[in-house]
């Protein structure tokens, strides 16, 4: 089969066909999408968009998370958004992509739209995610390193997969999905440190809700589209990187498998680097007025991501090392309670920002884990030295962290938002996603009163 026909082929994979430890790793990122998303309902982000989904997609067929509803359409571009508005959703261990903030926002729009079931809208997820793992890894890195970014245009095709499983489209139908969706998918990293960013992952939802949608109602498009010279793999990776037999074969295991749950609010470049600081902090009990300088050595694609040295907001702060060393020498830690205007700007985290160098390094630890590690050196006024490194991402699946942190990471997002009885139902409802009635009992429990 061409890479066409086997993305079709997946979409159509069903429920029974999933691994038990596949739809497991489902839930966990359901669960940790969801939680973000409602948080991110009530950002500044999130409020902007919620505001214009109110304004041009009205109605009641599909969730708002943490506000209302909305037509399917505008559902998927709020939620798409609201889930990357504080950059704290889940990201590939192996590539740099946000796999649920597109494909999750798209299911649950389509199965409130085509009143399915939570067994539905699981299977689409999964199913989206690979869509998204498969395609990512054809082109990745030169799609990336070309200035796309991944979440917004990959992600695009993850969302029409999972669209086109919960609607339970035909191949052909399927087909044109993918057809129309290649042509809808955008994004670039120059929008990064921007509210553009988290847009991406919501036009990729909306994108790809719209493009499964149309092709159920016949809407057509070239049937071919990721194969040839003027397919999408060889146009979106033009140095003659495509590799479709990824998209063919598949890789060695589920791409949910490879998806790793964020510990701190920003891009997951700079976590490495701040669970050094955190371990660091804690095991010499450091505080601003004992470190003297702190030198940060990242592995040299990091450059092209953390490009504000001085953040002027925390939008930018997501993308600056210095701020995000700076909070964790600072408070010992960093959530969303550091990630503001306010304490990005305040003249204590301005000092302790200035008490950070970077420095990169080509392939830091090598290629693999896609070069998220760090070393971090820590000079004190008394004349120590301490240095220590993270040669993976925290929270991936090869450096994993305890489900104690998971859980509050799910109380602090959703606590603003949902009391203890809708946060109890909420999670009651994606354990038993399989189970009757649990999309209704979703729907309802991410709603505030």
């Amino acid at each position: 089969m061409s890479a066409t026909e086997s993305l079709v082929a997946l979409s159509r994979t069903g429920y029974d066909e999933i691994p038990d430890e596949v739809l497991d790793r489902a839930k966990a990122s359901i669960r940790d999408v969801l939680g973000v998303a409602i948080y991110g309902s009530q950002h500044e982000v999130g409020d902007r968009i919620g505001r214009y989904v109110d304004r041009t997609s009205p109605g009641e067929a599909a969730t708002v998370l943490g506000r209302g509803t909305a037509s399917p359409p505008g559902a998927a571009l709020a939620n798409g958004t609201f889930a990357h508005a504080i950059d704290y959703d889940d990201t590939f261990e192996s590539m740099v992509l946000h796999p649920s903030a597109p494909v999750f926002p798209a299911a649950l729009a389509a199965a409130e739209a085509a009143d399915a079931t939570g067994r539905d809208l699981l299977t689409g997820y999964v199913l989206g995610v690979e869509a998204e793992f498969r395609v990512g890894h054809s082109v990745y890195p030169s799609h990336y390193d070309h200035g796309w970014h991944h979440t917004g245009t990959i992600g695009s095709f993850g969302a029409a997969a999972a669209a086109a499983s919960v609607l339970d489209l035909s191949p052909e139908a399927t087909t044109h999905a993918f057809g129309i969706v290649a042509s809808g998918s955008s994004a670039l990293k120059k929008n990064f440190g921007s509210m553009t960013k988290p847009l991406h992952p919501g036009h990729a939802a909306q994108t790809g809700l719209r493009a499964a949608m149309l092709a159920d109602e016949g809407f057509t498009a070239d049937e071919a589209i990721l194969d040839g010279e003027m397919g999408y793999g060889m146009v979106m990776s033009p140095d003659g990187s495509y590799d479709p037999t990824v998209i063919e074969e598949g890789r060695d295991s589920w791409g949910v498998l490879d998806n790793g749950f964020k510990p701190y609010p920003s891009g997951v470049i700079s976590h490495a680097a701040m669970e050094a600081m955190r371990r660091l902090v804690a095991e010499h009990d450091l505080t601003p007025e004992t470190v003297e300088r702190v030198t940060v050595t990242l592995d040299e694609a990091a450059s092209e991501m953390l490009i504000h040295a001085q953040p002027e907001n925390e939008l930018q702060a997501k993308f600056s090392i210095e701020f995000c060393l700076a909070a964790v020498i600072r408070e010992g830690d960093a959530g969303v309670q550091e990630f503001t205007d306010e304490y990005v700007t305040a003249p204590a985290t301005r000092a302790v920002i200035d008490l950070v160098d970077r420095d990169f390094e080509p392939d830091l630890f090598g290629d693999e884990f896609a070069g998220y590690g760090a070393r971090v050196v820590v000079e004190t006024t008394d004349g120590e030295t301490h240095t220590t490194e993270e040669r993976r991402a925290p929270g991936s699946p090869t450096n994993p962290l305890p489900e104690a942190r998971w859980e509050a990471k799910f109380d602090d997002c959703v606590a603003p938002v949902l009391d203890e009885d809708a946060r109890a139902t909420l999670l009651d409802a994606i354990d038993g996603l399989e189970e009757e009635g649990s999309l209704d009992r979703l729907v309802a429990a991410s709603r505030p009163d």
